[in-house]
């Protein structure tokens, strides 16, 4: 009865300590994802930005691009370009032209603080999974150590009656107090 109380409680420390090993190995893996996560999330932000920029360099070009053309189509037609309302149209279309510059930043800003939230969602999700992996060992660690310490006081508590068994008679008189201490 007692070897097998013994292996029970071994098999049982070792079944924790499997159990934190895996919890711990499960949890390092999600933080190697949330981390790869917060790097693509952060390198996005970087993409979007640059797009932004492209996008309104672009704009920026075709903006000129229009307005040379309507200063080409009005000077060939003989309008005077500095008054008037061939001024309001040139001065309409760099509006736009630069509203539309305007817009490619914004939103290209817009999507960069977009991605580096995720990036920060990911990273705080990468320190939880860290502190999990943390906290399956420990608790791999205690749960065997609780499994041992029980077993330990099952054994205690029948070595106790063992050793009030042996009291009286069965040794010439002697008692427990005879004996010593253990």
């Amino acid at each position: 009865m007692g070897a097998a109380a013994g292996a029970s409680a071994g098999l049982g420390a070792v079944g924790s300590i499997l159990t934190g090993i895996s919890g711990m190995e499960t949890a390092k893996a999600q933080a190697r994802v949330d981390q790869i996560n917060a790097r693509q999330a952060a390198n996005n932000a970087d993409v979007a930005l640059d797009q932004a920029q492209l996008a309104s360099r672009r704009d920026y070009q075709e903006g000129g691009a229009r307005l040379g053309a309507q200063r080409a189509q009005m000077a060939a037609n003989g309008v005077t370009l500095d008054s008037g309302s061939a001024l309001d149209v040139q001065q309409a279309t760099a509006r736009n032209t630069g509203m539309n510059v305007g817009t490619d930043m914004y939103q290209g800003d817009l999507n960069a603080v977009n991605f580096r939230n995720q990036a920060t969602s990911y990273n705080n999700a990468q320190r939880a999974a860290d502190a999990q992996a943390t906290n399956s060992m420990i608790g791999g660690g205690m749960g065997a150590a609780g499994s041992l310490a029980s077993s330990f006081s099952q054994f205690s508590d029948k070595w106790d009656d063992m050793r009030s068994d042996m009291d009286g008679d069965a040794f010439g008189g002697r008692t427990s107090s005879s004996w010593g201490s253990w």
